[in-house]
């Protein structure tokens, strides 16, 4: 049996003051220090800087956009977490021409709300405005 030499990842930093690795995990271990750390990781907007998205319908039945093997992929992966027995890709398109317009309304609805949350998020609301659902 051969083992390959070991090579550590590169940017990885181990702390070897036992005091500073208590502060950061107890900084850590804070919802506040969680999202402080997920905003931290964000990339600056400048990287964002001349990017443009592009609208792209769904079509179910043109194979070259993938579109339906998203759709079949997320429905598996949600079926394992429930459970459920997983859908092919033939029967996940019959069952997608006949929800789109209810999955369109409703993707749409979500996405209005998450952006909302986002935006306290950006404005570096305390959390409490994201445990108020009547706000």
């Amino acid at each position: 049996m051969s083992v390959p030499k070991f090579k550590p990842k590169s940017g990885v930093h181990i702390e070897t003051d036992e005091k500073k690795a208590a502060e950061k995990r107890a900084a850590e271990s804070t919802e506040e220090g969680q999202l402080e750390s997920m905003i931290a990781a964000l990339p600056p907007p400048s990287n964002f800087a001349g990017m443009q998205l592009t609208i792209s319908d769904f079509e179910k039945d043109d194979d070259t956009n993938f579109h339906m093997d998203f759709i079949t992929a997320t429905s598996n992966l949600r079926a394992a977490a429930y459970k459920i027995e997983p859908a092919d890709r033939h029967k996940s398109k019959l069952i997608a021409g006949k929800i789109i317009p209810a999955i369109a309304t409703t993707t749409a609805f979500v996405a209005g709300l998450v952006l909302l949350e986002l935006y306290k998020v950006v404005q570096r609301h305390p959390l409490s405005y994201f445990r108020n659902g009547f706000a």
